[in-house]
């Protein structure tokens, strides 16, 4: 979730409530229907992702932050391949003797000296329980795996180990193949492309079951959808008794929160996705 500014100044307590501006879902939110049941069958591999992440123009994630760290921008800077990013790697480049075309591939990430491979965010949790678990064994391992990312700094487009940074649908992401979900077609090299939302791509999901927010159980992910969009645009791990494990660039990192219908900019969905 995209809130404000990295650094910018925090709300008291990190959740306010805010006018809802529209009240429809968006045109491509079409879940399953209210009350069905999760088709996705447990697995005990994850799909391996395709090819390695080259940082072209609007690229996100983990590798970009590393990139504009190696490079001096400031920690104010999102995770994106914007024009002051690639501006910055030209720079490199031609001081290198590179190709010089703004694009961090291998032969440039070498260059800078990362001991990290350039297929690092390839990276997936691996499955940690037998196709015969329980439901509440699975939700269970969500949610401890979840955990363990708490006080983790929020990278938008992270997807990765904890020490690397994530956000709230890369956690979300990472702790479904943890506990045993492989939501194909929906993978981390995706995650990172410029337009792709992994957030409203597991709202919309078919595999998963929806119930009214209202009926919210502990394991449920919970969606917020932007005010200005309509689109789906955060997803957290309901841990009951109202309050939320997620991923937040306002605070700029994971943690437990309150459920609130309102909050920043965003509307609650009035559905929630059951996994498990």
């Amino acid at each position: 979730m995209r809130i404000w500014g990295r650094k910018a100044a925090v709300l008291v307590g990190g959740l306010t409530a805010v006018a809802v501006v529209g009240g429809m879902l968006p045109a491509e939110a079409a879940p399953a229907p209210r009350g069905a049941k999760t088709t996705l069958a447990p697995v005990t591999t994850i799909t391996p992702a395709k090819g390695c992440v080259v940082l072209t123009p609007g690229m996100n994630g983990v590798k970009v932050r590393m990139v504009q760290q190696r490079l001096g921008l400031p920690d104010s800077a999102w995770e994106t391949m914007d024009a002051r990013t690639r501006n910055a790697v030209k720079k490199f480049q031609r001081a290198r003797g590179l190709a010089v075309d703004g694009v961090v591939g291998p032969k440039t990430w070498a260059a800078m000296g990362f001991r990290e491979d350039f297929c690092m965010d390839r990276w997936t949790a691996k499955p940690a329980l037998p196709l015969t678990a329980t439901a509440a064994e699975r939700r269970k391992t969500m949610i401890k795996f979840a955990r363990t990312y708490l006080g983790a700094e929020y990278v938008w487009g992270g997807a990765g180990k904890v020490k690397y940074g994530i956000d709230c649908s890369g956690l979300v992401l990472q702790a479904l193949y943890r506990a045993g979900l492989d939501p194909q077609p929906i993978t981390v090299d995706k995650h990172v492309l410029p337009k792709y939302r992994t957030s409203l791509e597991l709202y919309n999901h078919s595999g998963f079951a929806h119930f009214p927010v209202a009926e919210r159980k502990r394991g449920d992910l919970i969606f917020y959808r932007s005010n200005e969009t309509g689109r789906v645009n955060h997803v957290g791990i309901y841990l009951g008794k109202g309050k939320i494990l997620e991923a937040v660039s306002g605070p700029d990192t994971v943690r437990i929160g309150k459920v609130t219908t309102y909050r920043y900019s965003q509307t609650i969905m009035p559905t929630v996705v059951r996994p498990f």
